[in-house]
């Protein structure tokens, strides 16, 4: 009897220490020990630093080593990777020539307007095609796993800024700088064409101060409500009057530029808009504010202050480059913690990209998959507004679910020709995609234009050539596989047992050899991801 107090107590007391062990790990930013990188802890790191992967892709990362695949995500510019730019219309690669425009009819003037207007709605379609179509296929998932990120802190809409060109310029701005000093993104995107459009940066001159840009310079860019005082932002828009555009880019008009002295968070001189840049950076606030909006992302909803003020230290001690800040985060206990795993709801974008990339499979109907997204809640380049997407639990509601549930189910069972061909945009829209009209903004070498407005149909998902490859037959083997490569937490007992008997039926097993096999393991995928684990990462 008393040994088996001892056992106990020291079981007691094995659980305590394990206990205290993972409550340390929430919070710590220490590496992971490697041997605890397994399997299911490159699964996590592949859906959070991308979009998720297949069963190969997840294989391969764990073949790596933490330190390896962290390394292999984030240092992305070493993989070669160049897709085709989405075309642009020629007529809306030059301004409209005002002596020639002068000399038209107002009937003339009108068809000529609306051409354009056409023109312009066409490519900015083709744009956020481009996008989405990188998401899916890119080899470099975190570049664009970030990418969407800054979209999301850096927001611009196209019915704002109406130019499909400017809207391009600032996705491949924040992915040129996905990684780079987070400095170079706060300058660079105040001198963005489409955002001076959209928080009328481009209208702020030294008579009449527009104070939209700097308030949210401060308060959703860098410092957070409660950093700044309203004569700040006041004395902020002062330093960025003459900030405005041409049609070569960025231009600093120096007649409309305010140049007395400014009063800006405690410092007196006559700045510009860099130097109030440099100075946000300097404050505390603006480390702690970017720690909390990755940790958000990347890692959990309500980060402790623990965790918050670690990763902001990290941010400082690197002077703000990001690339060895998510090193850190992407290999700390903090990360691959209990409380971080299945933590997050899959945002609209991840659920259709992510189900594309755990499958294996290309969209072959972009604008289906776009207009599906759009209709769960997430416009692609069309945030509600300056805040951006609010994400978590609103991302769920009655109509969002099902809808989940049925553009997956598009991806596992495919879109019939008729319905691929009644999304297709209209002959004459096709008739301009394919034109010799259609160019393109020659910036990414030798690449071709090519339109993604097309859509053909979405062949169904064929599974048996996984099953087969591992000789599976027992239907609780054949659900361990695709509940683990397919779900961020673990289903519970019951839910587990009722995919086992439906596969499986009575004797447990399923023939891969035998007809129906291959619709039965598309349901049984179906159901899986029907299921509310499947919507968490």
């Amino acid at each position: 009897m008393k040994r088996v107090a001892v056992t106990v107590g020291l079981w007691l007391l094995a659980s305590t220490l394990c206990a205290a062990a993972r409550d340390r790990d929430r919070d710590s930013l220490e590496p992971l020990d490697t041997r605890d990188f397994d399997r299911t802890a490159a699964a996590h790191l592949l859906r959070r630093a991308g979009f998720g992967g297949t069963s190969v892709e997840v294989d391969q990362l764990a073949e790596l080593g933490l330190a390896a695949a962290v390394d292999h995500l984030v240092n992305y510019r070493k993989i070669r990777y160049q897709p085709d730019p989405p075309p642009i219309a020629e007529i809306l690669l030059e301004p409209p020539d005002r002596k020639k425009m002068a000399e038209l009819s107002k009937e003339e003037r009108r068809k000529l307007g609306e051409k354009r207007r056409k023109a312009e709605r066409e490519a900015f379609e083709e744009v956020r095609l481009w996008w989405l179509e990188r998401m899916v296929e890119s080899p470099r998932p975190l570049e664009e796993k970030m990418t969407l990120f800054w979209h999301g802190r850096f927001t611009s809409g196209m019915r704002e800024v109406r130019n499909a060109i400017f809207m391009k310029e600032q996705n491949e701005f924040l992915r040129r700088h996905a990684l780079d000093n987070y400095r170079e993104l706060l300058l660079g995107i105040g001198k963005d064409r489409a955002m001076l459009i959209y928080l009328d940066g481009n209208r702020n001159r030294k008579q009449h101060p527009n104070e939209n840009y700097a308030r949210e310079l401060m308060e959703l860019f860098s410092l957070g409500v409660g950093n700044y005082t309203e004569a700040d932002m006041k004395q902020a828009a002062r330093a960025f009057t003459g900030w405005a555009f041409n049609r070569d880019g960025f231009w600093y008009n120096r007649r409309q530029h305010d140049y007395g002295k400014k009063r800006f968070l405690g410092k007196s001189g006559r700045f510009d808009g860099d130097d109030i840049v440099e100075i946000i950076l300097e404050q505390p606030a603006c480390s702690r504010y970017l720690s909390r909006k990755l940790l958000e992302f990347f890692c959990r909803p309500n980060p402790e202050k623990k965790l918050i003020d670690g990763l902001a230290k990290e941010i400082r001690r690197h002077k703000y480059e990001l690339a060895p800040v998510m090193r850190t985060l992407f290999m700390s206990r903090a990360f691959y913690s209990d409380a971080s795993r299945g933590a997050l709801i899959k945002s609209p974008v991840e659920l259709v990209v992510g189900a594309a990339r755990q499958f294996g499979v290309p969209i072959k109907n972009l604008r289906i998959a776009e207009r599906a997204i759009a209709n769960m809640g997430q416009e692609i380049m069309q945030p509600p507004n300056v805040k951006g997407w609010d994400g978590g639990e609103k991302w769920i509601n009655t109509a969002t679910l099902f809808a989940r549930y049925n553009v997956v189910g598009g991806l596992i069972n495919g879109v019939p020709a008729q319905r691929a061909r009644n999304n297709k945009p209209n002959a004459t829209d096709n008739a301009n995609a394919g034109s010799e009209n259609t160019m393109t903004m020659m910036a990414q070498g030798k690449s071709k234009a090519r339109s993604r407005l097309r859509g053909e149909a979405q062949p169904a998902l064929e599974p048996l050539k996984t099953i087969r490859a591992r000789r599976l037959k027992d239907a609780d083997q054949i659900v361990n596989l695709y509940v683990r490569d397919l779900l961020a937490v673990n289903l519970d007992a019951a839910k587990r047992q009722a995919l086992v008997d439906y596969l499986g039926g009575d004797v447990k097993r399923l023939d891969p050899h035998a007809r129906g096999a291959s619709t039965r393991l598309r349901r049984l995928i179906h159901l899986i991801c029907s299921t509310p684990e499947y919507q968490m990462n």
